[in-house]
């Protein structure tokens, strides 16, 4: 009987512990405690870039901060927008902003691959504008960047660029010079490649095929690699995307390690390109990993 009821008691513990730890946990549980004082919320807001209105919301993190903040950049056209990761670095103690850009789902102005860039480098400058005037419980010197797909081109590019971003993750990230280059023509041309993507203003997927041929030095994703020496890079890939597939991704963790990304880590998972059928797994990779070295 003794035997048995110690046996229960350390079961108990042992529970006990487990659910703490899962208690802590952003990725799978909602905050220990709230600070009703300023506690998380959702602010919807707009953000100005080249004299046009992009639409998009902050999600604030539980307490009083000044909290880090990460700027979500989408892909293309924007169907999947990684807000269950948004929220989760929100109870990881990250302010997190996601927007459309110019051109795209309702956002003032016209869509292009160049305008992309320029608007997350607007992002940028309003998350450390609204930080340095004490809104939102923003610390504008710890800002990071999260890019998928195109979102992910867009990081690299960008976080390559701002040596004052913090992080920057790129999930999938789309080099599309070499993507151009060696796609077929019936991908890159024709109809259906002409139609207005849903979402955009009018731009077609011809014509990101044209802007990229027409800037290819501009676009060249491992040239820019040598802006993370020393600095920290993650790239998450799929190993089933058959949208970008990793082979198009591991010359741009490669050409990252000989740069001296630091820290950096490319992480490949069982997964297709929106990391569909593991979207926990895909969170437990790229959490813990920003709460380590973007805050």
């Amino acid at each position: 009987m003794l035997t048995s009821l110690l046996k229960l008691s350390a079961l108990a513990i042992g529970l006990s512990a487990a659910a703490a730890a899962r208690a802590q946990d952003p990725v799978h549980s909602d905050p220990v405690a709230v600070d009703r004082a300023a506690p998380p919320s959702l602010i919807e807001l707009t953000v100005p870039s080249a004299g046009h209105q992009m639409a998009g919301h902050l999600y604030t993190a539980n307490g009083p901060g000044p909290h880090p903040t990460v700027v979500m950049l989408h892909g293309f056209p924007g169907n999947e927008k990684n807000l269950d990761l948004a929220q989760a670095l929100r109870r990881a103690g990250f302010n997190t902003l996601y927007f459309h850009y110019r051109g795209a789902w309702g956002s003032g102005g016209t869509y292009s691959a160049q305008h992309v860039i320029e608007d997350a480098h607007a992002a940028l400058a309003y998350v450390r504008a609204q930080g340095a005037a004490g809104n939102y419980r923003i610390d504008p010197t710890r800002v990071s960047l999260f890019g998928h797909s195109l979102g992910g081109f867009n990081a690299i590019i960008t976080g390559s660029a701002d040596k004052d971003v913090r992080c920057t993750v790129a999930a999938a990230p789309a080099d599309l010079v070499p993507f151009v280059k060696t796609a077929t023509s019936d991908v890159v041309s024709g109809t259906a490649a002409e139609a207005p993507v849903p979402g955009l203003d009018g731009y077609s997927f011809a014509d990101l095929v044209r802007e990229t041929q027409q800037n290819t030095d501009a676009f060249s994703l491992v040239p820019r690699m040598v802006g993370f020496t020393g600095r920290a890079l993650m790239i998450v890939s799929g190993d089933k995307d058959n949208v970008v597939p990793l082979a198009t991704q591991t010359p741009l963790a490669e050409a990252a390690g000989a740069a001296g990304a630091s820290p950096f880590e490319h992480v490949v998972l069982d997964a297709d390109h929106g990391f569909s059928w593991g979207r926990f797994k895909f969170m437990d990779t790229v959490v813990p990993w920003m709460q380590k070295n973007c805050q």
